[in-house]
């Protein structure tokens, strides 16, 4: 190669190397935002676990440096068998089918496993763990996923589960006469109400509840409902009714009726129905501002319960088995009694469907009754409780608990099935 060839060559190159130095790096150019980082060792716990189908399970992992600290850590979950359970990225194992499998973490070069082991779904109705004896639970409520729910009861008792009732833990409500309803608005914020005039709420799930002393009701309450953040209802003794369309700041009080009302229901933030006492039914179109009694009375027998699926349809339960129900036309107040059977006292009533709807109480022990045509016709289930239910909530058709006395809690993930 000439010299000058050789020169032309090394002042070009050195050209595009000061271009690249000038250019390589422009505005557009971006920084990788920081990375958790990886464990020297972890320590998944417990070392195994056993789900049903259907079920879930959480591990913790705990995760530490060179020096044996503790370190939040980046982790990575995987399952051995993803046909017999699977895991998400915060280690909740969920059974798939029956089997035997390893859950193994990793962080980096760091590793540990856990066994899991899947047993067969139990079907129909099957006791849950409450961690609580001798008091009647006397309501419950759980949020769209199944997940995080909560029971309340006697001596100011609030439980609360993660997990869909494989394990409660009991929530401070600095209450102590009974708590008898519970309602979430999120999954943070809630509604609980009880005797001698208590609503409690909460913005943070449970984890501290603020009794509001603004109701003006000193009467035993037993059932609250919240159409959506703003607007609830409360309904109680001495036929009280109250409401609130701020959030809890103020409420409104009626006394439509002398009977106690034991139950209230809306579908939407304007139509609603409430039952009590003497078999009392009132309802109203302008979102509790004004009630109406339904004349005449469908029965004289006591309400104690009572779900709106649908501005159309509504279905109530009360003592010796009747359960009535409005009938599919337009005039909402068109109410027709039924009977699932005299030996049946019952308590609550949940209608995941406008079809499919499930009523608890008591008959010789805890009582399930199912119905499969919007509570025209009802069928008994066994329900595994040998102790009164006194309230039933379904996230779907298939997904259910239920809870009662002496801290009775069942739970159905096959809608009651066998």
């Amino acid at each position: 190669m000439k010299r000058s060839n050789w020169m032309l060559c090394v002042s070009c190159a050195c050209g595009m190397t000061l271009a690249l130095m000038l250019f390589g790096c422009d505005s557009t150019s971006t920084t990788s935002p920081p990375v958790t980082a990886n464990a020297d060792s972890i320590a998944v716990s417990p070392d195994s676990a056993r789900v049903a189908v259907g079920a879930a399970f959480r591990f913790t992992v705990a995760a530490y440096d060179s020096l044996g600290r503790a370190i939040s850590a980046n982790l990575e979950f995987a399952s051995g068998n993803p046909s017999v359970f699977t895991v998400d990225a915060t280690g909740r194992v969920l059974g798939e089918s029956e089997g035997i499998a390893w859950m193994i973490v990793t962080s980096g070069a760091a590793r540990d496993s856990a066994v899991v082991t899947v047993t067969p779904a139990v079907r129909g109705w099957y006791a849950q763990p409450s961690g609580v004896t001798g008091v009647v639970l006397h309501g419950v409520f759980f949020r769209p996923g199944g997940s995080l729910g909560w029971a309340v009861g006697d001596g100011g008792r609030i439980l609360r589960t993660l997990d869909g009732g494989a394990a409660w833990t009991i929530q401070t409500s600095g209450a102590s006469a009974s708590l008898n309803a519970a309602w979430f608005t999120s999954d943070l914020e809630g509604w609980v109400v009880g005797n001698s005039g208590t609503v409690l709420h909460t913005t943070n799930a449970g984890s501290t509840w603020t009794r509001l002393l603004n109701t003006g009701a000193s009467e035993h309450l037993y059932d609250v409902q919240f159409a959506h953040r703003d607007t609830g209802w409360a309904v109680g003794a001495n036929g009280v009714i109250l409401r609130t369309v701020n959030r809890g700041s103020s409420w409104q009080r009626v006394s439509p009726t002398l009977f106690d009302l034991h139950a209230v229901s809306f579908a939407g933030g304007n139509n609603g129905w409430a039952v009590g006492d003497n078999g009392v039914i009132l309802g109203t179109h302008t979102g509790g501002q004004r009630w109406y009694t339904v004349q005449p009375a469908v029965t004289a027998a006591g309400l104690r319960g009572v779900w709106r699926a649908s501005v159309a349809r509504a279905n109530a339960v009360g003592a010796a088995g009747v359960v009535p129900r409005t009938v599919a036309v337009a005039d909402t107040g068109s109410w027709s009694l039924a009977n699932a059977g005299a030996s049946f006292d019952l308590y609550g009533v949940c209608f995941p469907t406008p079809a499919v709807g499930f009523a608890v109480g008591s008959n010789a022990g805890g009582a399930v009754l199912n119905s499969v045509d919007g509570g025209a016709s009802w069928q008994p289930q066994l329900a595994n409780s040998a102790f009164r239910l006194e309230d039933v909530f379904f996230v779907d058709a298939q997904r259910g608990w239920a809870v009662g006395a002496n801290g009775t809690i069942v739970h159905t993930v096959t809608g009651g099935q066998p």
